[in-house]
């Protein structure tokens, strides 16, 4: 930009200086070397316009931003990897003169600390979403409208589609850039395919599943007695993850769900907002996760133990999990060979519904910029850099880290990450972003456990008209009034809702304690926030 006004001074320079030499009745009698003159003094002229340009860009005040984000917080070459940023920001248009200080913190630490430094006013120039209320943010003034920041930035209005930019916004204004990645994800029951070829019927477990008028108690009898034939035939400490917990982390073993706040939610094609644990369905699934348990089909130390280390690649182990519950996308074979890959040894994958669902919900969240930021057009610049293409580069470099150290360049698309061989590295690692959560994922490059088709594919499930959309894309929700009720009624829920949603309470227990469990959700105000978030409902639908 700067580069076309350079160019667009020197041009009207020139055609004033050439206007101004045509004026006059003594014009024609001026003498070749008046001519050479009067050119010498106007490159003379030009030149040092041009070099004042030069000059003011490359004295711009230094400008430091401090990003806030959720991931795998600060890690041992963390620093490393923000002292290349800088470097390579000294080459790029617009950010010559900017510093970025990377601030990542890990999901259990993020929310706290963000809330921490808001309070003590110290520096925040740009705040990713990810981990944090969203709406809250807006409401409480922590973020700046950026609607006319982005619309001086050219393309890239246009680089996000326009349902993206309304989960972005609250009462039409902009106040993140969504971080872009695929919209939606099929869940499909992940199985070792030699146990499934002996033990079960993929096709059985698939149909009724997808079926939409099976009963949760017929879904939850064929994951069952699968699980009960491997137990008879490899061992009976292999298990199945709690039905309680499928349920409860919308696995779409059920409907398609929206969250409407924390535990309160509304069904797909309903009108109705209900606290999760107070609906039938929920009521239905702690009665059968009580019988399972019973029956020794969830292992007996559930409230214990780390899920992982009985699922995925760990799922032949002589203590595992028959099967455990993925998101991908993608036909069966597709799915079945990415996790094949991944775990080193055959599996299926069964899809459980027949449509992607996009919720009302960005779990990628975005960036946006602090309200107490003191240079937003450069906090503009720098997401922008991590959204569109441009910025491909620099992108990557915080995803990824630095080639040679955390990573190798195999061509300009693909490469070898060296500490670990999945779609992104954990906290383990000397360095690894989580891409998803950093800027547009369709920048990034492809490392082992990526496929070639990943883009193109996610590109093409975004834009397919046979997903299903939420219809409260672009709701956001207001909760001061009933601020207290909602911690009241979270710290009710985080007492009751593990044993019941594990069945440890067994089939005798397990009413009076959900009974229980309702009264005092009740003492505690949920009536009031279902109230006060169904008016929000009605209104938006209407």
């Amino acid at each position: 930009m700067r580069l076309r006004k350079r160019i667009l001074a020197v041009t009207l320079a020139s055609v004033m200086a050439f206007a101004f030499a045509g004026c006059g009745n003594d014009a024609a009698q001026t003498t070749a070397a008046e001519t050479e003159n009067e050119t010498q003094a106007e490159e003379t002229q030009n030149a040092e316009g041009t070099e004042s340009e030069e000059t003011d860009t490359e004295t711009k005040d230094p400008v430091t931003l401090v990003w806030w984000y959720r991931g795998n917080g600060e890690q041992k070459d963390t620093k490393m990897v923000q002292d290349a940023l800088n470097e390579k920001l000294k080459t790029y248009p617009g950010l010559e003169h900017v510093t970025v200080e990377l601030k990542c913190y890990t999901s259990s630490e993020y929310k706290q600390a963000v809330t921490l430094a808001q309070s003590s006013k110290e520096q925040i120039d740009i705040l990713n979403t990810v981990n944090l209320d969203f709406a809250e943010e807006v409401e409480k003034g922590s973020l700046i409208p950026m609607d006319d920041l982005i619309d001086s930035v050219d393309g890239l209005k246009e680089t996000l589609p326009d349902w993206l930019w309304e989960l972005g916004s609250v009462d039409g204004q902009i106040y993140m850039v969504p971080n872009y990645q695929r919209a939606a994800s099929m869940n499909y029951v992940i199985t070792p395919t030699e146990w499934l070829e002996k033990y079960g019927d993929a096709e059985k477990i698939e149909e009724t599943l997808k079926k939409d008028d099976a009963s949760l108690a017929e879904k939850a009898a064929v994951l069952e007695e699968y699980t009960r034939n491997v137990q008879a035939g490899e061992g009976a400490t292999h298990y199945m993850p709690p039905l309680g917990s499928m349920v409860y982390n919308g696995y779409a073993i059920t409907e398609f769900t929206d969250t409407v706040y924390g535990d309160y939610l509304k069904v797909y094609g309903e009108d109705t907002v209900q606290n999760k644990y107070m609906t039938d369905v929920m009521k239905e699934t702690f009665e059968i996760s009580a019988r399972e348990y019973e029956e020794g089909l969830v292992h007996p130390d559930i409230l214990t133990i780390n899920a992982t280390d009985f699922s995925g690649a760990n799922m032949l182990n002589e203590v595992s999990y028959v099967f455990c519950i993925n998101n991908q996308f993608g036909d069966s074979e597709r799915v079945s060979k990415i996790y094949s890959d991944m775990y080193g040894f055959d599996v299926t994958a069964i899809p459980v519904k027949d449509n992607y669902y996009i919720t009302n919900t960005w779990a990628a969240g975005g960036n946006g910029i602090s309200s107490s930021c003191e240079h937003p057009e450069e906090a503009m610049a720098f997401i922008n850099a991590m959204t569109q293409e441009e910025g491909k580069e620099l992108y990557n470099l915080v995803v990824y880290g630095i080639e040679g150290v955390h990573y190798n360049k195999i061509d300009d698309t693909h490469i070898e990450t060296l500490e670990y061989s999945g779609t992104q590295g954990g906290v383990d690692t000397s360095y690894a972003g989580i891409k998803w959560i950093l800027g547009n994922t369709f920048n990034a490059y492809l490392n082992q456990a990526c496929t070639d088709d990943e883009i193109e594919e996610s590109l093409k499930l975004n834009e397919s008209t046979d997903n299903i959309r939420s219809d409260l894309i672009g709701c956001t929700f207001k909760t001061d009034a009933v601020q207290t009720e909602i911690e009241q009624t979270t710290a009710v829920a985080t007492e009751y809702s593990k044993p019941l949603m594990y069945g440890v309470m067994g089939s005798s227990g397990w009413e009076a304690t959900y009974n229980d469990f309702i009264d005092k959700l009740k003492n505690a105000g949920v009536d009031a926030v279902t109230a006060e978030l169904q008016s929000q409902v009605d209104a938006f639908l209407q």
